[in-house]
This record gives C-alpha cells, sequence and structure tokens, in this order.
C-alpha cells in the first residue's frame, strides 16, 4: 500500500509540473517552423531585369554541425536599384520544406533584418517592401539601392527574428532568431 500512495504521489507530481509548464510561444499552430538549411537571395536590376543576382548560402546539417558548404558573393553594381526576395528551404529531408510559405503564413510573428558591415553600409540601403497583416515590416521582398563605388567588398548579415516571446515593433530584433547569415558583397565591379 505504501508503495502504491508512493506511485500515486510522483505520478500527480508529473502530470502537475507538466501541465504548469512554461509555454512562450504565443501563437495558434501547434509548432514552429523547420530550420533553414538553404537560403536563397535574388536581386533583380530594375533597369535592366536580365540582370539577376542569385545568392546561395546552404548548409545542410543545420545549426551546430560543419561549416556552410555553399556562400556566394552578392556582386552589385554602383547606383543601381534592384528588387530583392529571399527564400528559405530545409533541404535536409525528403521532400524539402518550402519555409517561405510558413513564414508568409506566420508573418506576424517574423521580420528579417538586413545589416550591411561597415566598409560597405555607406554604399548601400536595404528596404523592406513587404508588411504583415499589422504593417510591419517582414523582408521576403525588399529593395537594394547602391551608390558610387568601386570594388568596396563587406558582408550583409541577414537575421530572421522569431517573435515567441516578444511582441514584433517593426524596430527590434527579437530574443529568438531563426536565421543569422552573412553574405559576402563586394559593390562596384
Amino acid at each position: 500500500m505504501k508503495h502504491f500512495i508512493s506511485s500515486f504521489f510522483a505520478l500527480a507530481i508529473a502530470i502537475g509540473i507538466s501541465s504548469c509548464g512554461i509555454n512562450d510561444h504565443d501563437h495558434d499552430h501547434d509548432q514552429d517552423h523547420d530550420y533553414a538549411t538553404t537560403v536563397i537571395v535574388t536581386l533583380i536590376n530594375q533597369s535592366n531585369t536580365a540582370d539577376t543576382i542569385k545568392a546561395v548560402w546552404k548548409d545542410l546539417d543545420g545549426p551546430g554541425g560543419a561549416a556552410p558548404s555553399i556562400i556566394d558573393t552578392i556582386s552589385l553594381k554602383s547606383d543601381i536599384t534592384y528588387v530583392g526576395s529571399i527564400e528559405l528551404y530545409n533541404e535536409s529531408k525528403s521532400p524539402k520544406t518550402d519555409i517561405t510559405q510558413e513564414i508568409k503564413a506566420d508573418d506576424y510573428e517574423h521580420q528579417f533584418f538586413f545589416t550591411p558591415s561597415t566598409g560597405i553600409a555607406s554604399l548601400v540601403e536595404w528596404t523592406i517592401t513587404d508588411k504583415d497583416r499589422n504593417n510591419l515590416p517582414v523582408g521576403l521582398t525588399f529593395q537594394v539601392k547602391t551608390k558610387t563605388g568601386a570594388g568596396n567588398k563587406g558582408a550583409v548579415n541577414i537575421v530572421l527574428s522569431h517573435y515567441d516571446s516578444m511582441t514584433k515593433n517593426g524596430t527590434s530584433k527579437s530574443l529568438e532568431s531563426d536565421i543569422d547569415i552573412d553574405y559576402p558583397v563586394i559593390i562596384g565591379n
């Protein structure tokens, strides 16, 4: 009988603890999306649509494993405006998952931040052109404007903030990021 009471008490505690667990996900879907193993940035020259740049970043084993296997350099011309988009996929499984669609569906929980490094920050401007249902920036589409400069090298840091535990305000990064990657950038080649 003593064993039964101890077992019952342990079970009651386990149920109590699990039912009082902290849930910091303030959303109405059952699970978060996959991690991105592949990111594709596409930039189309507004003056010449044949001038299209596709830059791939690929890390098939995901966060914490080997270094990315592909990191393309984004080569931008001076004094040009590009229309841009970004796509994310999880290619570590078959079939691959289109994370871009998941971000579109939950756009109010996501925002991209594009931060050029010091070497190119004065020569390039990234402006987000899409908005979520609350009229806040998302960043799946954007515009990139370059200024005059030749052979300037740097990087753009791209962060996808995921707003689970804090409210998205359109200007501040969240405590959690789904991606945080750097693309090498050359301006004026």
